[in-house]
This record gives C-alpha cells, structure tokens and sequence, in this order.
C-alpha cells in the first residue's frame, strides 16, 4: 500500500491537473482559424447565389417552392444542413423552406393541411 502512495501525491495530482486544465485552453485556439469578416451587401445568406447543378430536364423537380418541417431532434440535422448549405437550390428547388413544429403530432396536422393551407409540405421522417 505504501509502495503505491509513495508515487502519487496530492500536490502532483493538483500540478497534473492544472497543467491539463491549461493545455486544453492552449489547444483550443488551435482548432482552427475563425472565418472571414464579410462585407455586408445587405442580402442575407439564405438569399446569394448558388451555381445549379448541370441536371437533365427529365431530373428537375416538379416543384420548386416546398415548405418542410422538422421536429428539433438530432435527425433534422441533414435538412437543416442542406437549406444552409443551398443544396435545395443547387438542384432546382429554389424556395424551400424549413419550418420548426412543436412536436410530431402538430407535424402530422400540418401535413395534412399542407402548404397552401398555412400547413407543411413534408418533413424530416
């Protein structure tokens, strides 16, 4: 027993630690730099354009304007992600929006009132 404490003490514990504590802070500034400032233009991100993808008419979507919902859980991420990332209008939907719901059964009303009744379209299931 004695043998075991003797290589470990409270005062190399505390030294230990607060070097770690320290290190992490150091390490944080490492992840990365910080982006750009812009110039601000006045249009938002959402409303800059996107370079559309070279599709075959065949390929287009029957529609461009979509309202989608999404219930604020880790799998709305994916839908999330792609209206930020302009990837709708990349394709040829160019007015999509993305609608948070309450829960999954004011989605499940607003899917069956739909769109042009105040509704959703679809959604993230």
């Amino acid at each position: 027993m004695s043998q075991f404490s003797n290589g470990y003490s409270r005062r190399k514990f505390l030294i230990t630690a607060g070097v770690s504590a320290a290190s992490t802070i150091f390490l944080k500034g490492c992840l990365g730099n910080p982006p750009e400032p812009t110039a601000n233009t006045g249009s938002s991100p959402a409303t800059t354009a996107v370079p559309v993808a070279n599709i075959s008419p065949e390929q287009a979507p029957e529609v461009t304007k979509i309202k989608l919902g999404f219930i604020p859980i880790v799998e709305s991420a994916p839908l999330i992600i792609a209206k930020e990332k302009g990837f709708f209008a990349k394709y040829g939907m160019s007015n999509v929006e993305v609608s948070k719901q309450a829960n999954w059964a004011s989605a499940r009303d607003n899917v069956t009132i739909g769109s042009d009744g105040g509704g959703i379209d679809g959604g993230q299931w």
